[in-house]
């Protein structure tokens, strides 16, 4: 599910959805704007694959949340 694989398409990766959640956070945004900035894109379509994508990031130390704000690193 982070790569993508013949079963599992770029699209339907955390890899992507991860790359489409750090393009949109351009600037500082709280968890509710990220996501009715990005909740329309046919990669994130659901909250559970944006939470998974939001996971995926702050794992790999790319992005962090202090005092309610998310901000790349």
């Amino acid at each position: 599910m982070i790569l993508p694989t013949k079963h599992i398409k770029l699209s339907n990766s955390l890899l992507s959805i991860g790359a489409v959640l750090l393009k949109s956070l351009d600037s500082n945004h709280t968890v509710t704007s990220l996501w009715a900035t990005t909740h329309t894109l046919s990669e994130v379509k659901t909250f559970e694959r944006f939470t998974l994508g939001l996971d995926f990031l702050f794992m790999i130390g790319v992005v962090d949340f202090q005092d309610g704000i998310l901000k790349r690193v």
